[in-house]
């Protein structure tokens, strides 16, 4: 019997069958859902190890992007203001062939900007360093090591009086060897992981130097890039292409906006806390303080690095009250980010109300811990994107 082309039973059918097939495969996936997460992970793991240097020079060109952008703005204007420029509308054909060249010198100073924020930050570790090296640091650390050594030295003469006098250890000599023998396994497989840590550590390094060349010629040849992926996206998606490009465009709204204000956050938290743990007189103060505002990229996390280093320090100096200062400080520094900065800063960058920033970063942290904490915000910016592209009657004719 043959089947017509629009038989209606058999669209059912073959509607019915794909839908079993769905069926089964989810079911499948389900059973053995952590089977599959794990294989999941193990491709992207392979993908990764494979494309590191891409994959991080992509995000560092997507990071150093707005510099790029705003020494391009300025390049332009000096550029436009050249008394050459009636020489190049003359070659405007050639000009516009080459436009590309015009991110370069922006390119360049992007990153001469963020080799010298890294080379302010360890010139400012020196200096701390060399200050405090001469009074209390390098002469405390060796009085304690000595202090150390000798009392390790007199408890290991203590236990073996106490078991020769006990008549225990007889053979001593097999017992030293064995202790020997045991310190020189210990050693070489200290070594060994040391040669293993370096090696890696050479492979990471080399990984993040082709990561910034890459993340060079992008920047460089954005519009080139740009280009190439709207084709090709283009072409893989078809019809479907021009939503998922809108959907792209907001969410690139939505973590530019939320970047933004968390570096803005991480500056005051860095200003903040070097104020303060300067004026208890700590050691290192503006040092924690950057590196507080650093760490503070991860909401919440920056304070507890500050808190943890304080203490440290703070046990350290000759006063131990200060770590107590220092901790109640960065407590205080935390309350002040948690319920006043984050919701005002962040939310202002991202266009939520501090109550939606704080319920967002709350109810994300209690549902998947500090990567809820980290997404909250955006996901929660994307949302109200996707509700006024959607459903503008919501918020109105004057929102955004």
């Amino acid at each position: 019997m043959k089947l017509e082309k629009n038989n209606r039973y058999f669209n059912i059918a073959v509607y019915t069958f794909c839908t079993c097939i769905a069926i089964i495969i989810a079911t499948c996936i389900l059973l053995r859902l952590n089977l599959v997460w794990q294989i999941i992970k193990l491709g992207l793991g392979i993908v990764y190890t494979l494309l590191e240097p891409l994959i991080i020079g992509i995000v560092i060109a997507y990071l150093l992007d707005p510099i790029v952008d705003f020494y391009e703005c300025r390049w332009h204007k000096i550029a436009s203001s050249n008394k050459f420029q009636r020489h190049k509308q003359l070659h405007s054909n050639e000009v516009k062939n080459k436009r590309w060249h015009t991110r370069t010198m922006p390119t360049l100073l992007t990153f001469l900007t963020v080799i010298s924020i890294i080379g302010v930050f360890i010139l400012m570790i020196m200096i701390n360093v060399d200050q405090i090296s001469g009074s209390f640091t390098l002469s405390s650390l060796k009085e304690s090591m000595t202090y150390y050594v000798a009392y390790f030295e007199e408890m290991i003469n203590s236990f073996m009086t106490f078991t020769n006098e006990l008549g225990i250890l007889q053979e001593r000599a097999a017992f030293i060897q064995d202790i020997y023998d045991a310190i020189n396994r210990f050693v070489l497989s200290l070594y060994i992981h040391f040669i293993n840590g370096l090696t890696e550590m050479g492979i990471h390094a080399m990984n993040w130097l082709l990561a910034f060349v890459v993340a060079f010629y992008l920047l460089q040849d954005k519009a080139r890039c740009l280009a190439l992926s709207d084709r090709i996206f283009n072409h893989l998606c078809g019809k479907h292409y021009r939503g998922i490009k809108s959907l792209a465009k907001d969410v690139d709204i939505v973590f530019t906006g939320y970047i933004r204000g968390e570096v803005i956050d991480s500056i005051i938290i860095a200003i903040l806390t070097s104020i303060a743990l300067t004026l208890i007189d700590l050691d290192f103060a503006i040092i924690i303080g950057i590196i507080s505002g650093i760490f503070n990229l991860i909401p919440y996390f920056g304070p507890i690095v500050g808190f943890i280093l304080s203490i440290i320090i703070g046990i350290l100096d000759p006063n131990p009250m200060k770590a107590i200062y220092g901790a109640v400080a960065i407590l205080i520094i935390q309350q002040i980010d948690g319920w006043i900065i984050v919701p005002k800063i962040v939310g202002d960058c991202v266009n939520l109300h501090p109550i939606v920033v704080l319920l967002a970063i709350l109810i994300g942290g209690h549902l998947f811990g500090l990567v809820g904490m980290l997404l909250a915000v955006p996901v929660a910016a994307f949302i109200r994107l996707l509700l006024i592209r959607y459903m503008p009657e919501i918020f109105g004719e004057n929102e955004g």
